[in-house]
């Protein structure tokens, strides 16, 4: 009787493990280095026209952000410091957001934009209003200044060169968005 009370105590355990692993499977693993379609049409920007203006698309609980939120406050600092205006789309909450995004105002991603990939994201509009990217901030899980995908597009449109990287294939970590 022992041996028998004994083996279904384990089947059980075991039958929880396998239930965990599916659940957080489900939730997280599908997250990880997942591909990605990126394609939006232009739609008018968070602010008025006149500089270079950056949304940073956020998913509050992705495990997929804690990868990128110490470059996101170094480069949101630096570049605000050059005239560039950001900007926070995804999680309209402020709970779970690094305190680099509760600062910045939030935009609701346009109807137009139904279709969004996941986060963490970015899109990137230029002095004139156009949208000049759309995608993620890097290739992998972490990003940092030699990583980013979108320093090169800011400097390029501080420059005043154009950019145009509105539709692309990608492999990045992303969430869906809620």
């Amino acid at each position: 009787m022992r041996k028998v009370l004994v083996g279904l105590l384990l089947m059980g355990w075991l039958g929880c493990l396998v239930w965990a692993f599916w659940w957080f499977e489900g939730q997280y693993v599908k997250a990880f280095e997942r591909p990605a379609y990126f394609s939006a049409e232009n739609v008018a920007p968070p602010f008025p026209p006149g500089e270079v203006q950056v949304l940073h698309v956020w998913q509050a609980g992705c495990p997929c952000n804690g990868g990128h939120e110490a470059y996101l406050a170094n480069m949101t600092e630096r570049f605000a410091q050059q005239g560039v205006k950001f900007a926070r789309a995804g999680s309209a909450s402020s709970d779970g957001l690094p305190e680099a995004l509760k600062k910045l105002d939030y935009w609701s991603i346009p109807a137009q934009w139904f279709n969004w990939p996941g986060a963490p994201a970015v899109a990137i509009w230029d002095a004139s209003g156009k949208l000049a990217y759309v995608g993620p901030y890097s290739d992998g899980a972490h990003c940092s200044r030699d990583s980013s995908l979108i320093e090169p597009v800011i400097k390029t449109l501080l420059a005043g060169r154009p950019v145009n990287i509105v539709t692309q294939d990608t492999v990045a970590c992303l969430c869906d968005l809620e």
